[in-house]
């Protein structure tokens, strides 16, 4: 006998059974939309968190240069 068979007929058989079990629970999960939706959501979030971030860093950062290098901004008089 071929050792191939009983692997074919095992993996035919699981393969089956996936088929089977995916139709039967096609309404369970979330859709394409909703992970859409909820990474829409993720990226405003983060967006408005980096800009808040961002201009309380550029303020701090340019009031320590400022003291640092005495904020005279390149001017000479």
């Amino acid at each position: 006998m071929n050792p191939i068979i009983p692997l074919y007929v095992t993996l035919q058989t699981f393969v089956q059974d996936r088929v089977e079990n995916l139709q039967a629970r096609r309404e369970r999960g979330a859709t394409g939309i909703e992970y859409a939706a909820l990474i829409l959501v993720s990226a405003a979030i983060i967006g408005v968190l980096i800009a808040v971030v961002n201009s309380t860093l550029k303020t701090q950062f340019t009031g320590a240069l400022n003291k640092l290098f005495g904020g005279g901004g390149g001017k000479k008089q």
